[in-house]
């Protein structure tokens, strides 16, 4: 493993056991970008409401950049709800701020969160946390109830978005306020 790859896993590492989660090794497909080492990584989000797996790949592009891909499983998207969830995507996205990536649903009807970073953020390992772990989820943490509340049909994208913005807005959201 060359220097980037050690500075890598050391933060990969550290960062797993902070958010209690289960760090495997990949060097199979779809998880293989290039000759460097590879992460997947799981662990349960939730909040007082609902609980789900977030699973998070970590690897070395092609080009050098770190590639991050935090998405939901098993996948909470049908065909059906597909575009209510993009809208609820780009309204998430508008509260991003000083993050480098950005919600999507991607081809597999994942709500995810990818981010393409720079190897030189190995230089300053309190930024890369921020940009790896801390910020995103934090951003799927916040999003969870609306999410899991479109999963299911009992909130509307409208309801969804009103939700987030409040609690972004204010900093808390009374449940009771929105039936739950």
């Amino acid at each position: 493993m060359n220097k980037t790859g050690i500075k890598l896993q050391k933060v990969i590492d550290k960062n797993a056991k902070l958010f209690n989660m289960k760090l495997i090794r990949r060097k199979d497909y779809p998880f293989v970008f290039s000759e460097a080492e590879d992460y997947n990584l799981t662990t349960v989000l939730s909040n007082e409401l609902f609980s789900w797996e977030l699973q998070m790949t970590i690897g070395i592009t092609k080009e050098g950049l770190i590639h991050i891909m935090l998405f939901m499983h098993p996948v909470i998207i049908k065909e059906k709800n597909r575009l209510s969830f993009i809208q609820f995507a780009n309204a998430a996205n508008m509260w991003l701020g000083s993050e480098f990536g950005r919600f999507l649903v991607n081809n597999d009807n994942d709500y995810c969160y990818e981010c393409f970073l720079s190897q030189q953020l190995l230089d300053n390992t309190t930024e890369l946390e921020r940009q790896l772990f801390d910020r995103p989820f934090s951003q799927f943490r916040d999003s969870l109830t609306p999410l899991m509340q479109l999963k299911t049909g009992e909130w509307t994208v409208d309801r969804a978005i009103e939700y987030l913005n409040e609690l972004k807005e204010k900093g808390y959201v009374y449940n009771s306020e929105y039936g739950i």
